[in-house]
């Protein structure tokens, strides 16, 4: 089993909501299986600025 994750923003605008439908189906076109989104967050950098969070989709091709 083959797995793929990558960052897919935090937007979820109209215009984002499409691009992640193109990104689902570019990504099945390859043989992947959407499997999930999960949440991650990076602190700022030495602890004193502003965090970032992003969320990242995870494929699976068998």
């Amino acid at each position: 089993m083959k797995y793929k994750v990558e960052p897919i923003g935090a937007e979820f605008s109209n215009k984002a909501i499409t691009n992640f439908e193109k990104l689902l189906e570019s990504r099945a076109s390859e043989g992947y299986k959407f499997h999930s989104v999960f949440q991650v967050s990076q602190p700022g950098c030495l602890g004193t600025g502003k965090g970032t969070t992003t969320y990242l989709a995870v494929y699976v091709k068998e």
